[in-house]
């Protein structure tokens, strides 16, 4: 008879005894699996929401699993920037990671269609979407690269805005020529140029030092990244701009995913929902202390007097056309849909 971590001390001659005991305590129909060993990776620190939550639910997918699936949690770029992991992911040497769907389009090119700047109004519009028919859009344009997306595991980052060491960003002319830094994704790199930035991309552990270095005058990024990473260190204007909601997709490498038997993908499925539920409840509460918290470390906030002036400045760059010519218009027209605007 096959030990198993709830038997202990039986031995052949009590395998009557053993018989009895495992028929009165039934013990889970994966306790005698082999463990799987996995890595999760993620670019957010552990203070961060998604950093601190990513090791609670590992800790509780282990403990619900009697350890049988063991994902060690890699969170604050332990494993590399956000696009290294993204390869890792999909060469199988890690398997699952968190990753913005906007970089993560460098490889799957519809996956940031939601990081289209100035297209969701409020957390009831963002979450209505990745939810439902948008999520699900994105959801099946990963899966034919190899990477499975838990649709309902999304966790938020929250609605970017702009910081910068040299003035306030007011309306759309402020940005003229303000070296800019942005994530490694086309998509934002081209939106801040056809606003009169000039827009670099850095991997997130570059961001600190470009900053502190005056490489580029600011950045871009949701309050709860801009305090994580202490941004406020080295800049002194945050402006409300909310230009683009950015949240974090979960995901897996399709094929070890595959490997794991149904009822442990289950529990692993149930565990990574239920923490994204109180992974972006923790950014709500976050965004509404963090003005007060990071102003009273010198961080001078302001809400855009023009804020209508970025998007116009889109539109008239010709920025909506052009990549509702490179996402199709079957990723364009699932995104207008979930949206409920027309975006040109």
């Amino acid at each position: 008879m096959k030990m198993t971590r709830r038997q202990f001390g039986i031995t052949a001659v009590g395998g009557a005894l053993a018989g009895i005991l495992a028929g009165a305590y039934p013990a889970p129909a994966y306790a005698q699996r082999k463990v799987f060993k996995m890595k999760y990776g993620s670019p957010y620190p552990l203070t961060h929401p998604a950093g601190s939550r990513l090791v609670e639910v590992c800790d509780l997918i282990r403990k619900e699993t009697d350890g049988i699936v063991d994902i060690q949690a890699f969170p604050n770029n332990q494993l590399g920037g956000e696009s290294d992991m993204n390869s890792q992911l999909r060469s199988g040497a890690l398997e699952f990671m968190t990753t913005s769907g906007a970089v993560l389009q460098t490889v799957v090119p519809t996956s940031g269609i939601n990081a289209v700047p100035f297209v969701f109004k409020n957390y009831d519009h963002v979450w209505s979407s990745m939810d439902g028919a948008l999520g699900e859009y994105v959801r099946d344009a990963v899966a034919k690269f190899g990477i499975y997306n838990f649709n309902k595991a999304t966790i938020d980052n929250g609605f970017r805005n702009i910081t910068s060491s040299i003035k306030p960003i007011n309306s759309v002319e402020d940005l003229k020529g303000m070296k800019i830094r942005v994530p490694v994704t086309p998509l934002w790199a081209d939106a801040f140029k056809s606003m009169g930035a000039s827009a670099a991309t850095l991997n997130l552990p570059e961001l600190y030092s470009a900053l502190q270095t005056k490489i580029v005058d600011g950045q871009e990024n949701p309050l709860v990244q801009i305090n994580a990473f202490r941004l406020y260190e080295v800049q002194k204007y945050c402006s409300m701009t909310g230009h683009v909601w950015d949240g974090g997709l979960t995901v897996a490498n399709a094929r070890k995913w595959e490997q794991i038997p149904k009822e442990l993908q289950e529990v692993i499925t149930k565990n990574f929902e239920a923490i994204a539920i109180k992974q972006r409840a923790d950014v709500i509460k976050m965004n509404s202390d963090l003005v007060g918290e990071m102003g009273a470390k010198g961080l001078v906030f302001n809400n855009p007097t023009n804020k209508e002036s970025f998007r116009e400045a889109l539109v008239k760059s010709g920025f909506y056309t052009v990549w509702k010519g490179k996402y199709g218009p079957e990723a364009w027209g699932a995104l207008e849909k979930a949206v409920g605007a027309n975006l040109g």
